[in-house]
């Protein structure tokens, strides 16, 4: 019996042990880039907004708020669409009907009458407007052209490669690296 015990002893004790490394921010990580200690909360009543550690709320209320990204975060105003506010809680670009987050200093939104385009953290266009596009990664965007076609786009703004019919006409250097 005595040894019974030991083993379920040990057994939990090496669960809670293991129980001590899982880190709930690691997955869904909101603090990016060093943001400052911001939190994003809901209000019973009026929604959600931003408030600085001492709970000071900082912006305007939203009917939702992602998490900060290079310095923005993408807020939906119920009325107007989304739009992208700084770290001092104040909107800083235009009103838009989709937003992405920040990759690589830009963002990709669509909007309402134009299509898809490229802006930076001041909200400046980067580039024409597109029928369909890609967020960029590693310095390069996949994107559509209401007439040409498909072809990557620089952070420059600039045609890096000829037109095609597809997205799937354009591969990887080399396989995709998969960890596990």
């Amino acid at each position: 019996m005595k040894p019974l015990l030991i083993l379920i002893s040990i057994l939990f004790g090496f669960l809670s042990m293991q129980a001590q490394y899982d880190y709930p921010y690691d997955s869904g990580n909101h603090y990016y880039d060093n943001t400052p200690r911001l939190i994003i909360q809901k209000s019973r009543i009026m929604g959600w907004y931003v408030s600085d550690i001492n709970g000071n709320r900082i912006s305007d209320y939203y009917e939702q708020i992602r998490p900060y990204r290079q310095g923005r975060a993408a807020a939906l105003d119920k009325i107007m669409g989304w739009c992208f506010i700084s770290l001092d809680g104040k909107r800083c670009t235009d009103y838009y009907l989709l937003v992405d987050d920040f990759h690589e200093g830009y963002a990709l939104v669509k909007d309402k009458i134009m299509g898809y385009c490229f802006i930076n953290r001041d909200g400046h266009r980067l580039g024409d407007y597109y029928e369909e596009a890609y967020p960029f990664h590693r310095g390069v965007a996949l994107v559509k052209d209401k007439i040409m076609g498909w072809y990557l786009l620089n952070t420059a703004g600039k045609r890096i490669s000829g037109y095609h019919d597809s997205p799937r006409d354009f591969q990887p250097t080399r396989p995709l690296y998969r960890p596990w």
